[in-house]
């Protein structure tokens, strides 16, 4: 019996020090941040430092990173029921997810290429946040439908179905196509590339990434049928109108559309 003890004593005291080192190691065991309920093509998971095939009511979590391959489409219905959705050759890394049921919800995602559409629910609190951002804006939403293209000249485009999103350019980083190499800016600048003096091999050294001064970051509200546009630089126009018939033609924007009146019935 006193050894029966004593083991049972030795196998409590292991399994706590191994909570413990699960935590102090950050592995603990994370709540999801919601399902894939919707694919098409090829769509992947980053996770455990490999890339993993996703599959229909598969969890996703924070920290995995999200992608998808040519004419392929993913869609992901978070713990608030909000969905989000990701187009043909997009990327998305879920960077934050935090939900308190009925009090609080903190979802971030940083969008790296491709093209973005999202159904938000409306946010429970004042604390409460849904952010997404690319390599030169950050999109905050309270509750609203919305794209974003993420496009290849690193350009920004933010469009407003329904609700309200506030588009900052804050913080944004003048980058150049590669740091402190011999290479041509992404935007013209006093002191850029022009006025550098070549070398005899008619090269320029080109300077680092430079932070944009608070002077410069400027944020917008676009609401319902309003889109955004923020330049490779940073630059960041004021929110006009588009044309929704116009619109409607595109045929990411006709499948959400239609996905969205699916999911209402």
């Amino acid at each position: 019996m006193t050894r029966a003890r004593h083991a049972i004593k030795w196998m409590v005291i292991l399994t706590l020090c191994m909570g413990w080192f699960s935590l102090a190691t950050g592995d603990e065991i994370l709540d999801p941040a919601g399902k894939v309920t919707y694919f098409k093509g090829k769509v992947e998971v980053f996770r455990n430092h490999a890339w993993q095939e996703l599959i229909l009511h598969a969890k996703v979590f924070q920290s995995d990173i999200l992608r998808t391959g040519k004419k392929s489409r993913l869609e992901v219905r978070l713990v608030d029921q909000s969905i989000i959705r990701l187009g043909s050759k997009s990327e998305l890394k879920i960077t934050q997810n935090h939900f308190v049921k009925g009090k609080e919800r903190t979802f971030s995602a940083t969008f790296a290429r491709g093209r973005f559409y999202s159904m938000v629910s409306k946010l429970v609190s004042g604390s409460s946040k849904f952010e997404v951002e690319t390599s030169n804006a950050v999109a905050g939403v309270r509750g609203t439908t919305f794209r974003i293209d993420a496009n290849q000249d690193r350009s920004t485009l933010v469009r407003v179905y329904a609700g309200a999103v506030a588009v900052s350019n804050a913080p944004v980083y003048i980058k150049t196509e590669k740091s402190g190499s011999i290479d041509t800016p992404s935007t013209k600048k006093p002191n850029s590339v022009q006025n550098v003096k070549p070398d005899r091999k008619g090269r320029r050294v080109v300077a680092g990434p430079k932070e944009v001064s608070k002077k410069e970051w400027e944020e917008y509200v676009a609401k319902a049928m309003q889109e955004v546009r923020v330049a490779a630089g940073g630059k960041i126009g004021k929110p006009t109108g588009f044309d929704p018939d116009f619109d409607a033609m595109d045929e990411w924007v006709a499948w959400n559309t239609n996905r969205d009146k699916q999911l209402e019935k």
